[in-house]
């Protein structure tokens, strides 16, 4: 083998393994693009918020982060109060991904849809991710 052959052998390897190296390279950046939690990566999730220990007034209103998700003084409502269940509960579809310490929910009892009193205020709400086989929930104990 001549010395011409030996050199173009050895830049060759000397290519093929930087080349190599390379592609560790961006599989590692790709792990670390794939790395974030299952919750974080969601836009929404279903919720479960559950009335531990007590009942949900007669006519209900359920601000979340100020926003009104249900009044059962307003007819055509997307969410409802499941009263036959113990714990009384909420289910929301597909609602927002919120912030651990950045919830705040308020039940507010509408009497007979004519005056207004704070039943339930929190606005430091914990929730917890329960992980299912198809999907995850957000499950709230008020």
């Amino acid at each position: 083998m001549s010395l011409k052959q030996l050199t173009v052998i050895m830049a060759g390897s000397l290519l093929l393994s930087l080349v190599s190296c390379g592609n560790n390279n961006t599989s590692s950046k790709k792990k670390s693009a794939d790395a974030c939690s299952e919750i974080d990566c969601l836009s929404s999730v279903n919720w479960k918020i559950n009335l531990q220990g007590r009942a949900f007034p007669d006519k209900s209103r359920v601000d979340i982060n100020g926003t009104t998700v249900i009044d059962e003084c307003v007819t055509k409502q997307k969410f409802i109060i499941d009263r036959s269940t113990e714990p009384q509960s909420i289910s929301l579809e597909n609602y927002y991904v919120p912030k651990q310490g950045e919830l705040k929910i308020d039940v507010i009892d509408l009497g007979s849809c004519e005056t207004e009193s704070t039943f339930i205020s929190d606005d430091k709400v914990n929730f917890e991710v329960v992980k299912g086989i198809e999907s995850s929930q957000i499950l709230i104990n008020l």
